[in-house]
């Protein structure tokens, strides 16, 4: 949710906004911003880019959420990025990692940051490796949305100790490890075996 004055600057059209790429991977945090100069953000340094390209974001709430996204990135021999330094993607461990796209919102008279918003989560799934023959080597990062959060199991049970972080005073979990499981029937009788 945007800040009063970020809202307020978006209302004149002067507002300063630049994207931000969070990626953690199993050698560590990175992170990169559209601007020209680093910005330090939450602990990570995010260091400048202009040449990753991000998809639509897919839409939808709850459940239904798409949420997949793609991360595009093309060499650039003038920068550095060769298809030597872009196949170097390889060695990280970046399957299933988490990434976050968010917008950085500065003030547009004294470069100040006001507010960062996330505006996709997902997890890394895979890089595809391709030859365009306009842009050369290029790098699509195929991410999954956090929709994949919601057909996780796990059979852990919530405990006494849980709630008491989120709501101190709260016994409403305190029987919870003592009770076991029940099997209900909804409907149906159990099979005679």
């Amino acid at each position: 949710m945007l800040s009063t004055a970020v809202k307020n600057l978006y209302n004149e059209g002067r507002i300063s906004t630049r994207q931000m790429i969070r990626f953690q991977f199993g050698s560590g945090v990175y992170g990169f911003i559209a601007r020209s100069e680093p910005l330090t953000y939450s602990g990570v340094e995010y260091k400048p880019f202009g040449l990753i390209e991000v998809s639509d974001l897919g839409g939808g709430s709850g459940t239904t959420a798409d949420g997949s996204f793609t991360l595009t990135l093309a060499e650039s021999p003038d920068d550095g990025l060769t298809p030597a330094v872009l196949t170097q993607i390889e060695n990280e461990d970046y399957r299933d990692r988490p990434v976050r796209v968010m917008d950085a919102h500065f003030h547009p008279d004294t470069g100040e940051l006001l507010q960062v918003e996330t505006v996709a989560r997902g997890y890394l799934d895979v890089i595809e490796h391709a030859v365009d023959p306009e842009r050369g080597y290029v790098l699509t990062a195929r991410c999954e949305g956090r929709q994949l959060d919601y057909s996780r199991k796990n059979d852990r049970i919530r405990s006494t100790a849980d709630q008491q972080r989120r709501a101190p005073g709260d016994k409403f979990f305190e029987h919870a490890g003592k009770a076991g499981r029940v099997e209900v029937l909804w409907g149906r009788t159990k099979s005679q075996g």
